[in-house]
């Protein structure tokens, strides 16, 4: 559980290929419901209907909830009225392939599988084709550094058409060097907010198996650092823990594994003699 824990605290002419479709058909993704980010989200939505916002970054650490609020804004295209013709949805990731990008890219727009076979040249011109005349909405997922849309054949968001590219990163600097117009961060849980999440993943028959373990809990929840996908899994991982020595014991990883990275961040930052 120790690693578990660490892991989550740390991470032109075109041939016509598809048929214009009438407006978007989003097929909605099942996701856990956003904690603390409702207001967050309302004002990225708010942001998508401004004509002089084509590129919008949401950035935070790994944790924190990017995918999951990138996921719920793409459900939310579902619902009318949605005036985009094409809603796309892609992972980038930091070693992605622009093939399998593209691809993902075609099925979103309606290619058919055997479109899959042409070269990356030919899939970007194919993409830019169909979206070039249209008013689409990309959501690229977790980028590690300035991506080429072209590479893609994602068109320049325009403001005639009224596109947007909305992505997720955890570095701020890739929102400057993707020229998002505006940036929203996805920051850490406020106590609270934090406190009920890990409640509501133990439970209550692991809270209410002993006096002691309320207290034992929010110690846990405490040491998650706000973050929701630690909270979300290891709370789930105490959901089953019903002895005072079980909730003592994930006290003493945590507290190990903050002095681990206290030590570690002190070397990285040590001049090297």
């Amino acid at each position: 559980m120790l690693q578990e824990i660490s892991d989550h605290k740390s991470k032109g002419a075109f041939e016509k290929v598809a048929e214009d479709p009438p407006a978007a058909s989003v097929v909605v993704r099942p996701v856990e419901q956003p904690v603390g980010l409702e207001s967050t989200i309302q004002k990225v939505w708010n942001c998508i209907g401004e004509t002089d916002v084509g590129i919008i970054g949401l950035w935070g650490m790994g944790g924190v909830g990017k995918t999951t609020f990138l996921t719920q804004l793409k459900n939310m295209f579902s619902t009318p009225p949605n005036d985009f013709k094409v809603v796309i949805w892609a992972l980038v990731s930091q070693y992605y392939d622009v093939g399998k990008i593209q691809n993902r890219i075609g099925e979103n727009i309606g290619f058919p599988r055997s479109w899959e076979n042409k070269s990356v040249e030919q899939k970007a011109r194919d993409i830019y084709g169909i979206l070039s005349n249209k008013r689409f909405v990309v959501l690229l997922d977790d980028l590690w550094e300035k991506v080429d849309l072209n590479e893609f054949g994602i068109p320049e968001p325009s403001q005639e058409i009224g596109s947007k590219l909305i992505f997720t990163t955890r570095s701020l600097d890739v929102c400057g060097y993707m020229g998002a117009q505006r940036i929203f961060e996805v920051g850490f849980l406020e106590p609270e907010k934090a406190w009920e999440l890990f409640q509501d993943k133990v439970g209550d028959e692991a809270l209410n198996s002993h006096p002691d373990i309320p207290n034992l809990a929010k110690q846990v929840a405490e040491r998650c650092g706000g973050v929701p996908l630690a909270l979300i899994t290891i709370g789930r991982a105490m959901a089953c823990k019903t002895t005072l020595g079980e909730w003592n014991y994930a006290i003493e990883m945590l507290n190990r594994l903050a002095l681990s990275n206290i030590k570690n961040e002190k070397a990285s930052s040590d001049p090297i003699s």
